[in-house]
């Protein structure tokens, strides 16, 4: 049991040290391309990001209840069918 406390504790310091943004994946949304566009929330497979207005970051999208979002498929699918992908980063980051 101490080998997986101190396992976390190093995971969390090598998160910590590493400044991962909360946001991570969050589009920015400064380019015109990026409008109207979904994109995979680095964090929550049960969430994504969706570009409403030019130059205004992302918002967060939650899925229906059961549900998780496939990048590929661009909406939100049952949890038994999803694939884990490595996610991407879209073209402007928040």
């Amino acid at each position: 049991m101490k080998s997986v406390a101190a396992l976390f504790a190093i995971f969390l310091a090598v998160f910590l040290v590493a400044g991962v943004n909360a946001d991570a994946g969050r589009s920015a949304c400064k380019d015109e391309s990026e409008i109207g566009q979904t994109y995979t929330h680095h964090f929550d497979a049960a969430k994504y990001w969706l570009c409403e207005t030019l130059g205004t970051p992302a918002k967060e999208v939650d899925c229906p209840a059961g549900l998780a979002y496939m990048h590929l498929l661009k909406e939100c699918i049952p949890w038994a069918s999803y694939i884990w992908k490595k996610p991407e980063m879209p073209p402007t980051v928040a």
